[in-house]
């Protein structure tokens, strides 16, 4: 049997995203809604869409532990009755807890399918450009990036990243995982000896990430055997994506409309065959 043969895409679906801390200037745009500037507290619920200013920051904790980090100039929200996150713009570190099943990050070029649990999410939509860096690594736990369409589709191991530009999935890259928490400090609270930072989260908060930070030190811990080389500027990757262009801004007409599409790799795909489990995504 293979590690894949239990039916591990079964999870708890997204209904709620309470946002407990944030950093200057980040609006909230109800469903229906004129934006405002969010509060302590406040929830999100599906396509609800949270966009933060210049060098501002969001955390939020879902219904059911998930964790994200919104960076700055970000424009981000999620979809009813699945596990799936649109990134429109900007710079998310997603956290997931291990056995939520499949969650997906979508953004205009690229599909990210994780089953856990640390990774982050660049986009910006001036270069139509997507950077997905992974920073844990568990068998049975996949992280497979391909872009819009499904196409080109590869698996990332902690410490590997790949940029999807205009539609093409570039070649992986491998990075220093020390050397990226250093470089971002939307990461920091997973960084080898920062349990000081764990311990200034609610408690609600530092649950998943203890759980999470487990996975992330034996990332850490298994390439220091085996150092992978730096083979990019890991401090551009987590500096500010620029500023969303006036005319994105706006709320796209009706939602994201949900593609199908991109068959996971160990699953049956094929006429006259088990229908495969797809993965909802947007075409933009």
């Amino acid at each position: 049997m293979g590690v894949f043969s239990q039916p591990v895409w079964a999870g708890t679906n997204l209904t709620s995203a309470k946002v407990y801390a944030f950093d200057s200037q980040v609006q909230l745009e109800k469903v229906k809604q004129k934006p405002r500037l969010a509060k302590v507290g406040d929830v999100m619920v599906p396509m609800d869409i949270l966009k933060t200013g210049s060098s501002a920051w969001a955390k939020l904790l879902f219904n059911e532990g998930t964790l994200f980090r919104v960076h700055s100039n970000a424009k981000f929200f999620f979809i009813p009755n699945t596990r799936s996150f649109q990134l429109k713009h900007g710079l998310v570190l997603s956290m997931i807890q291990p056995g939520q099943g499949i969650t997906t990050v979508i953004t205009p070029t690229a599909k990210i399918v994780a089953f856990g649990t640390a990774l982050t999410v660049r986009h910006d939509s001036t270069q139509n450009s997507t950077i997905v860096s992974a920073l844990t690594e568990k068998t049975g736990r996949p992280i497979f990036v391909s872009n819009d369409d499904g196409a080109g589709q590869i698996r990332l191991k902690a410490g590997e990243q790949v940029e999807i530009k205009e539609n093409v999935v570039g070649p992986v890259q491998t990075f220093s995982l020390p050397a990226f928490y250093q470089a971002c400090p939307i990461s920091s609270v997973l960084a080898p000896d920062q349990e000081q930072l764990v311990a200034q989260e609610p408690t609600d908060v530092q649950t998943p990430l203890l759980v999470i930070r487990e996975e992330t030190a034996e990332a850490v811990a298994r390439q220091s055997a085996s150092p992978a080389a730096s083979t990019t500027e890991l401090a551009e990757l987590c500096a500010p994506v620029p500023e969303l262009p006036e005319e994105e801004k706006q709320r796209p007409n009706g939602g994201p409309r949900i593609g199908i599409g991109g068959c996971i790799p160990f699953l049956t795909c094929g006429t006259g065959r088990p229908n495969p489990v797809r993965v909802p995504g947007q075409r933009p």
